[in-house]
């Protein structure tokens, strides 16, 4: 089209340039024919004035040249312009089929994932069982496969996750410079080296349904389910979804579950929604999120995880508007575990991260209002916050005790255990094991 715009120019300019010529003869054989002067017949006896270079022809190329780089510029231009329409659409539609192409894969992905929990039959029976998914049951079974490699290991966890580390759930993922940190879930060890949570990528575990038919064996991990029943007798688990695994040995490592205030637990919905009880990955993704949302976050607990938590966050407001606040009804951090002297240091450290620290604070009641959570405390003081993390310790997951017939410590709770951490016959308890 712009080559048929230049061709057309050239044209007009042609024929105007041909007129223009001949008019500008004319006119110069009539000024010869009428001027009286002498030059007249030498004109006159020489080659005719078409023969003469002439004011007509200069103009005439000049004008035909004008005209020509008039319409290079405009196909220049007009090529660029669509050049640069056709790669912005080019690039709109690439990223409409990126989308889509994304859209399809996560549907045929969890299309496929259904299938495979639809169509997947859990063995009825396992060498080794083991229940819950922490850091106690990956080792057992990697200390089981290093003694037997042949051993076939099933770990049931309720959990949607494979076995991971949960420290750096409170520690090294905070202060990761991927923004992308919640979905990878690496952080640098204090080598450099960069690594994940989990001990081992998913490729590492046999699936629960070809676990016995494995000829070497390996580990399977069975998430998203709970062991609701145990029978030592029968040597037999029942599942929350009612199927039954028999085995041969059994360990029990299924942890605990993060405590609650009883000021918290008396409180209305509202407050229960802004409070989390830090424990899991998706428990670190949430406050995470938060973290860039709200304009507070009140840490309740001067233990380890909540000392952490709060030197992590602590880090962050220093770059943002985020107010972090710390309270504990010690004196200082990890009062329970350090001495004086030592716990006052641990202090001020956790002060000159950013974080408000309120020593000697006992709540008394948390209450909702004008879109902030007000925490009352003994001693007459009032905080105001958005958002709430409880970490004052783990109660002990013993559901299994009553079923089971097991033991419990009626004064440090957990499970009576023998030297060997053996509860009943073929049954031994890791965590929170008493004996």
């Amino acid at each position: 089209m712009a080559l048929s715009r230049l061709v057309a120019l050239r044209l007009r300019a042609g024929h105007a340039g041909v007129q223009t010529r001949q008019k500008l003869q004319s006119t110069g054989k009539c000024l010869l024919q009428c001027l009286p002067s002498p030059y007249n017949q030498v004109f006159r006896n020489s080659s005719s004035l078409s023969n003469v270079p002439s004011p007509g022809g200069a103009a005439y190329g000049i004008f035909v040249a004008i005209a020509t780089l008039g319409g290079g510029v405009y196909v220049c231009r007009t090529l660029h312009r669509d050049k640069s329409r056709f790669h912005d659409r080019l690039s709109t539609i690439n990223s409409i089929r990126e989308s889509i192409e994304q859209v399809e894969f996560r549907e045929a992905d969890t299309d496929k994932q259904e299938k495979q929990r639809g169509e997947a039959v859990l063995p009825s029976h396992v060498p080794f069982l083991l229940i819950g998914g922490g850091t106690a049951s990956f080792a057992a079974a990697r200390s089981i496969r290093a003694k037997d490699p042949g051993a076939k290991v099933l770990i049931v966890s309720d959990e949607s996750d494979p076995p991971y580390m949960r420290p750096p759930l409170s520690k090294e993922l905070w202060f990761s410079d991927d923004p992308y940190v919640t979905e990878t879930l690496r952080f640098k060890q204090w080598n450099g080296k960069e690594r994940s949570i989990f001990f081992q990528p998913p490729s590492f575990y046999v699936a629960p349904e070809e676990l016995m038919s494995t000829e070497h064996g390996g580990v399977s991990v069975l998430t998203g389910k709970k062991v609701v029943h145990l029978d030592v007798r029968e040597n037999k688990a029942k599942l929350d979804d009612g199927s039954h695994i028999s085995y041969e040995k059994c360990l029990i490592a299924t942890g605990g579950t993060p405590r609650s205030l009883p000021a918290i637990e008396r409180a209305s919905e509202d407050v229960k929604l802004r409070t989390t009880l830090f424990r899991r990955i998706s428990d670190f993704r949430s406050l995470e999120r938060l973290s860039s949302k709200v304009g507070s976050i009140t840490i309740i607990g001067g233990g380890f995880l909540g000392s952490e938590l709060a030197c992590a966050l602590g880090r962050r407001a220093q770059r943002s508007n985020l107010e972090v606040i710390q309270m504990f009804p010690e004196s200082g951090n990890m009062g329970k575990v350090l001495p004086e002297y030592l716990s006052h240091w641990t202090t001020e450290k956790v002060k000159r991260e950013g974080v408000n620290v309120i020593s000697d604070a006992v709540v008394k009641s948390v209450s909702y209002k004008n879109g902030k959570l007000h925490i009352s405390l003994k001693d007459g003081r009032q905080v105001e916050t958005d958002h709430v993390v409880a970490a004052v310790g783990l109660e002990p997951n013993t559901e299994l005790a009553k079923s089971a017939g097991l033991e419990l410590d009626g004064d440090f709770g957990g499970y009576r255990v023998n030297a060997e951490l053996q509860a009943r016959n073929n049954v031994w308890v890791v965590s929170f094991a008493r004996s």
